[in-house]
């Protein structure tokens, strides 16, 4: 009975060996991109910068999407409807990355174009990429859009949980 499960532990040691370096070498070989990470509200709030270290205090930070092996993450830009003027509180969030970008450019950029993101990726630096959750953001002015684009913005979800003038939410219903 102790030398099947001495076997047994020892064949699930080495198992369990085996299977963390399958992992590894996929984890390392592959493209990881988190596709939503809402913290440039929360860091105006909460008074916080992404590049700091934030360990208990935060969900996230440089350091730790880097020790977690992330390439790519899209920052959600993001304010509910309440929001007194969205469209300049969703411009202090855009701020706030590229602020984190620039005080830490061997380790974070903004990238625009696919060509960005695999050189920051071959670089491994943190490709940034912003996206807006709420076109109520815009403030149904079309040039707010254009200007958001200009600073890097690659997606806005037509609505969020509230309505617009020209698009209705799921949740109205």
């Amino acid at each position: 009975m102790a030398i099947r499960f001495i076997t047994f532990i020892f064949a699930f040691l080495i198992g369990t060996n085996i299977f963390s370096q399958k992992y590894k070498k996929i984890h390392d070989a592959a493209l990881l991109v988190d596709t939503h990470n809402d913290f440039p509200s929360a860091s105006i709030e909460k008074k916080v910068s992404f590049d700091g270290e934030l360990l208990g205090k935060t969900h996230s930070d440089l350091s730790r999407m880097r020790a977690g092996g992330v390439d790519v993450q899209i920052f959600s830009i993001f304010c509910g409807p309440e929001q007194q003027q969205p469209y300049a509180f969703a411009n202090r969030q855009i701020d706030s990355v590229y602020e984190w970008a620039a005080r830490a450019p061997k380790r974070m950029v903004i990238v625009k174009t696919p060509f960005e993101l695999r050189r920051a990726v071959k670089e491994k630096r943190l490709a940034a990429m912003l996206g807006v959750e709420g076109g109520h953001m815009i403030e149904d002015n079309i040039d707010n859009l254009d200007n958001f684009y200009v600073r890097g913005v690659r997606y806005m979800t037509l609505t969020w949980n509230n309505s617009t003038s020209w698009a209705t939410s799921a949740a109205a219903y």
